[in-house]
């Protein structure tokens, strides 16, 4: 993994590893946080199908354009961490960010539609375009896998977000290059390491980590 800029150009209220976007492009070769939730708090996921189905679109759209290094699917929300791959990276396919945007336009798109057929409803399924923040800190990058991985903790949905099947901490504990995780993650020793090290450090006082 390159190392994660450090440069301060803009800081977020509550931590300076991350700057909040709103309408910008999504950018070649930089990490973010993507997360967005269901409109008016309605479940996206309403059975296990759905959750499978979510993550193999992602894999369709998503996975050919960026390294995802966590997710985490909750009834209601997800979260990823993930690196917009580099314009060299893509060869040739995209051009610019607007491409971008559009596959994850299309990705989420796509995954309303189908849930709108299924169960018989209309209108918008996600609260607005998602939600991201650029990752500028490797101490937040790292953070913010294990943050993830115990969303479902967090939220009072388990009791032990390690029993939570719909996170990709399972694959970081069996190394699943099947998974949706980038395969990079695996192969490099020290990453990989580093992330397992800090995900047993706050086992058990991960929310003492602002997260903004």
């Amino acid at each position: 993994m390159e190392t994660i800029s450090s440069e301060e150009t803009v800081s977020y209220p509550k931590h300076k590893g991350v700057i909040k976007m709103y309408k910008e492009k999504l950018q070649f070769n930089q990490y973010y946080h993507m997360y967005n939730r269901g409109n008016n708090k309605e479940a996206l996921f309403k059975e296990d199908r759905n959750y499978y189905y979510f993550l193999d679109l992602y894999k369709k759209y998503i996975y050919p354009i960026a390294d995802l290094y966590a997710y985490c699917l909750l009834p209601t929300h997800y979260h990823f961490l993930l690196r917009i791959k580099a314009l060299d990276e893509l060869e040739g396919i995209y051009q610019d960010e607007s491409q971008i945007w559009r596959q994850v336009r299309t990705f989420l798109g796509t995954y309303t539609k189908a849930i709108n057929k299924t169960y018989n409803r209309s209108g918008h399924l996600f609260e607005g375009r998602y939600s991201r923040k650029i990752v500028l800190k490797d101490e937040y990058f790292f953070h913010l896998i294990t943050y993830i991985h115990q969303n479902p903790q967090t939220h009072g949905i388990v009791s032990d977000f390690r029993i939570w099947p719909y996170s990709s901490y399972h694959a970081y504990k069996r190394k699943d290059v099947r998974s949706a995780v980038a395969k990079s993650v695996f192969s490099d020793h020290d990453l990989y390491n580093t992330i397992l090290a800090i995900q047993e450090m706050y086992m058990t006082n991960i929310s003492d980590f602002d997260f903004g």
